[in-house]
């Protein structure tokens, strides 16, 4: 993370403009590196591939079988009208298959199809590739490092689920 507080010192002195204090904050480091990073993987994205925020929703359904879809939203930390229409466009795709319980019928479980876990297949190794691509200036140290300081800055577990 010094490397992109850097990045942005340097492009910030190059304008003539100073953040001074400013970036030595990690919420501040934070968004800038989220965006860096979401800049350089979109640059290298294809064209016509599945959406990431479609694909991120399609394989934590694959890794949750039967998975709420107000439970994956507050998860994921989208908002329940963002993930409805994510999973509508999942299903129409023919990727995702929405079940409302009988035993809640106010909720709705989702699961993936054999065609959602073909685009899985397609496009796991492409993703993650790009992610690595997206933030080559890490080594692999400082790569691991950065995903264990995210998930426990998130509250998440230093390895395996939630």
């Amino acid at each position: 993370m010094a490397e992109t507080g850097k990045l942005v010192q340097d492009e910030t002195e190059a304008a003539g403009i100073s953040l001074g204090a400013l970036t030595s904050t990690a919420g501040l480091m934070l968004r800038i590196a989220q965006l860096t990073s979401f800049d350089n993987f979109f640059a290298l994205y294809p064209d016509g591939a599945i959406r990431i925020s479609e694909f991120t929703v399609l394989m934590a359904v694959s890794e949750n079988p039967g998975i709420r879809q107000g439970v994956l939203a507050d998860i994921l930390k989208v908002k329940w009208s963002n993930m409805t229409m994510l999973v509508r466009t999942l299903e129409d795709q023919g990727l995702i298959a929405r079940h409302v319980p009988r035993s809640d019928r106010r909720a709705v479980v989702l699961t993936v199809t054999e065609e959602g876990k073909r685009q899985i297949a397609a496009s796991r190794d492409m993703i993650d590739r790009l992610d690595r691509e997206a933030l080559s200036m890490l080594t692999d140290d400082e790569h691991a490092q950065l995903i264990a300081l995210t998930r426990k800055i998130a509250g998440w577990p230093e390895k395996g689920g939630l």
